[in-house]
């Protein structure tokens, strides 16, 4: 059976918005000529607009201090209360993550700056450029940094989300047992759901 997926909504995708600024901004220049006297600059300075709109909209989540980026990164966990996974109703069951061979340098910064690795789930995560919203699993170090390691296997993402749905609304974050496997490349994550 296919696991629900989800999505962003097509005006927060940045793929979408970095296209709309290219095409506005080129139907722009093409209807800015003199023999459109009167709608030509109208019509352009309308692109030029909805193109500014779509940068700033790209842009803004990059220059937030506090908060989450277009990803649904964290950037620290100062500030936010830490609470064990509430659980699935089931018996807990060691699980990899997935993509975590892709992100081995964020593993190698968590393990080297801490005595001992947390792992913190973050719902409504993308991967850069992408769609489709998962549960990511970020490590965080003694220093209070965030590292994203990958995300939960697709077969319970949905079920994560709708537990974790409570603890994101409240402002708090939710904990999971974590093991980095292996001591080269590639380290493996695998957290305890």
């Amino acid at each position: 059976m296919e696991a629900r997926r989800r999505f962003k909504p097509l005006w927060r995708w940045e793929a979408l918005l970095f296209a709309v600024v290219l095409v506005a901004a080129m139907a722009a220049s093409l209807v800015a000529r003199p023999s459109l006297p009167v709608l030509g600059p109208i019509a352009s300075v309308l692109l030029l607009a909805i193109a500014v709109a779509a940068a700033l909209a790209l842009i803004v989540p990059l220059l937030r201090k506090k908060g989450h980026d277009s990803e649904n990164s964290r950037h620290d966990v100062a500030g936010v209360e830490l609470v064990p996974f509430p659980g699935l109703g089931e018996v807990p069951v060691t699980t990899r993550v997935v993509e975590s061979e892709r992100r081995q340098t964020a593993i190698e910064a968590a393990v080297a700056k801490s005595r001992t690795v947390r792992a913190v789930l973050t719902p409504d995560a993308s991967r850069w450029l992408g769609r489709e919203l998962r549960v990511a699993v970020d490590l965080v170090d003694d220093a209070g940094g965030v590292h994203r390691v990958g995300f939960v296997p697709r077969e319970v993402d949905a079920r994560v989300d709708e537990a974790l749905r409570g603890v994101a609304a409240s402002g708090r974050a939710a904990t999971v047992p974590v093991t980095v496997v292996g001591t080269d490349r590639p380290r493996r994550v695998e957290i305890v759901l």
